[in-house]
């Protein structure tokens, strides 16, 4: 149940100097972009059903990534995060294809996921696939400042967090969740202390798990990791935070884009199946 969260307005075909004209007035909002990216030749030629055999030629297979790993379902905070180092080709195949067997229930493995990487700056083919938009030059400083991109596996989790630019997140393959709130709501969402996490909320779980109506009977295995009251007291928290003005969700399908306006707070949470987007933030 995420419906306390309004749906983001929706724009069909944003045209740039309608974008400059929006992130120039007093309050932009956030926007739920369709057929922004209709043109990316990425939407055709990244495929599932071709075990993603476009996006590994072109990183290569035996390259070596950075990818998140962790307990599934929690965010970058927990203890138990960390980075760490493996070939492109293993990283597919394993965590995000499931084509590598286990004797391990599917719910006891670690979630691993290549977030906000650099792999379009050092791979033309890949960066050719997504070629940026002018759009991402209508900000007041006409400045792109990075491009990234997110391979993950179904139900990627990304906590609260806000950026110091606009962003635009697009979705290629799958589906995602992103719930944004303003600056207003951060004194309901718990900023961390952590020096390098100060964008970042404490609140550890989706959205979508803290109001799931399923809680009964998987609580103790699903949340032993967590304080005993840590799903009502975020239930508290984010009816507060979607009650401020400007709160709202926004469900990509492959093709949609998100406009998350500068130091707007966002959670993202991937969908049933493996999920390819690439994101750009400027000013």
């Amino acid at each position: 149940m995420t419906s306390i969260f309004r749906p983001a307005r929706t724009i069909l075909g944003l045209s740039p100097a309608a974008l400059k004209e929006h992130l120039l007035s007093p309050s932009p909002q956030t926007l739920h972009l369709t057929n922004l990216i209709s043109a990316w030749p990425a939407l055709t030629r990244w495929r599932p059903d071709d075990n993603l055999r476009e996006i590994r030629e072109a990183v290569g297979a035996d390259r070596a990534v950075e990818v998140e790993l962790g307990k599934k379902g929690r965010g970058y905070l927990h203890p138990d995060w960390q980075r760490v180092h493996m070939p492109f080709g293993l990283f597919l195949d394993a965590f995000i294809l499931s084509l590598i067997p286990s004797s391990t229930p599917a719910s006891a493995l670690p979630s691993a996921y290549l977030a906000q990487s650099d792999l379009l700056d050092t791979s033309p083919r890949l960066a050719a696939a997504v070629p940026p938009l002018i759009h991402f030059y209508q900000g007041k400083e006409k400045s792109l400042y990075r491009r990234t991109i997110w391979i993950g596996p179904e139900r990627s989790f990304t906590p609260f967090h806000k950026d110091p630019y606009v962003g635009i997140y697009s979705q290629i393959i799958g589906n995602k969740t992103f719930h944004v709130l303003p600056p207003e709501a951060a004194q309901y969402l718990s900023p961390s202390n952590l020096p390098r996490h100060t964008n970042t909320s404490q609140i550890p779980l989706p959205v979508s798990r803290i109001f799931s109506s399923n809680i009964p009977g998987a609580v103790a295995q699903d949340l032993a990791d967590l304080p005993r009251d840590i799903v009502r007291t975020c239930q508290d928290q984010l009816k507060k935070a979607a009650a401020v003005d400007g709160a709202c969700v926004v469900e990509l399908e492959a093709g949609d884009s998100v406009l998350v306006p500068e130091g707007w707070w966002h959670a993202a949470e991937g969908g049933d199946g493996p999920g390819v987007g690439v994101g750009a933030w400027f000013r």
